[in-house]
């Protein structure tokens, strides 16, 4: 079986890596796996995966307009819009799955509309699956929003995955008109990424903060610098990671506070965070879907802070804080962040429920089910 997965990152790269843990998982089938986002450098998948880079473009922390270094917008759309469907063309895949659209991206229409058209047109064309997180971001116009996202889903569209378990957050909880997709919707249950074997041994007194690709954060990181100057605690290392989107100014301000205090150490972006994670005995970090999925794999004591701009990581993180696996810092404080430490270190942690943990399998279950179009 032939796949061509698209992912578009835009600020973060918890879409990649999501996205590319399920790739990973259709091996023996091959995988072609477009990104349009800023390359991560450094990252070499499997064999029997192809990457194929579309010209990059991010979007502000606001998700108002695009950023690219290039002058010409229009131009490089162009070049995009080509250059995936010569991809489509040359690979003639048996699966078309697309990350979030049409629930999400939706400035990206410009090139992926064009691809759904021509897929459309082809006898047999490729079967197409929506691959989408647990939790939508809320819309000013939800009824205008969902009939968009509706048209687009039943005419293209023959399978939506649910990267979730439905037992804690359905796809109906933040898209109301679920009963009215056409394509079955099926919760594959949460895509993690796996530990080493052995998973690494903890080290007593460490404490690692990260924020995901680094482009927003920073609230969280200064309070928990504030933090950790009130605690005064010796036995206490803290180790922050920068993410690869980290802006410079916060990159340098970061590296100041590590050179003033012996306890705090600045690491570079790991790739192996999930190992990182599991040698600490607390982890401190925002509630994307792929740092929570570490939390969940590790099993390391955790505070969140969910990205105040819209209701997905709030929701996740409240839902987790539920079943005992993190607990939800609900102020920034320096004294409150310095109190849930001490708390989190020095008390026993409660009983976990885990939620079903075992997305990536079930997706490509799911996909090599799909009977073939005719």
């Amino acid at each position: 079986m032939r796949v061509l997965h698209y992912c578009q990152h835009v600020l973060g790269i918890g879409h990649f890596f999501r996205s590319m843990e399920i790739a990973k998982a259709f091996r023996p089938h091959r995988v072609t796996f477009v990104e349009g986002g800023t390359p991560l450098t450094g990252y070499e998948p499997p064999e029997h995966i192809t990457r194929v880079f579309l010209p990059a473009l991010m979007m502000d922390p606001q998700f108002r307009s695009f950023e690219t270094e290039e002058e010409d917008l229009e131009s490089l759309k162009e070049r995009r819009r080509e250059k995936l469907l010569e991809t489509y063309r040359q690979t003639r895949p048996d699966v078309l799955l697309i990350e979030l659209f049409p629930f999400g991206r939706k400035k990206f229409r410009f090139e992926l509309i064009p691809l759904l058209e021509e897929n459309l047109s082809r006898s047999p064309g490729a079967q197409v699956v929506c691959s989408v997180r647990d939790i939508l971001v809320e819309k000013t116009d939800t009824a205008a929003y969902e009939e968009k996202v509706l048209k687009v889903l039943n005419r293209y569209f023959d399978l939506v995955l649910v990267h979730g378990d439905p037992d804690m957050i359905p796809l109906s909880a933040t898209f109301s008109r679920t009963a009215h997709i056409r394509p079955p919707v099926v919760h594959t249950g949460y895509v993690l990424r796996s530990l080493p074997s052995p998973p690494p041994e903890k080290i007593p007194g460490r404490v690692v903060v990260s924020t995901g690709g680094g482009r927003v954060g920073w609230e969280l990181l200064e309070a928990v610098w504030r933090a950790w100057n009130l605690l005064g605690r010796s036995d206490l290392h803290l180790h922050i990671y920068q993410g690869p989107f980290m802006e410079d100014q916060d990159r340098r301000r970061i590296q100041e506070w590590a050179a003033r205090d012996p306890r705090l150490a600045l690491r570079p972006f790991a790739l192996d965070f999930t190992a990182r994670m599991a040698e600490a005995e607390l982890s401190i970090s925002m509630a994307g879907y792929n740092t929570c999925m570490d939390i969940l794999v590790t099993g390391t004591r955790a505070l969140v802070f969910p990205f105040p701009q819209n209701r997905e990581q709030a929701l996740r993180a409240d839902a987790l804080e539920e079943r005992g696996v993190v607990r939800v810092l609900r102020s920034l404080d320096p004294k409150d962040v310095a109190q849930a430490i001490e708390q989190e270190l020095s008390s026993n942690p409660p009983p976990r429920h885990l939620p079903r943990c075992d997305g990536a399998r079930e997706t490509v279950r799911a996909i090599e089910n799909l009977a073939p179009r005719h």
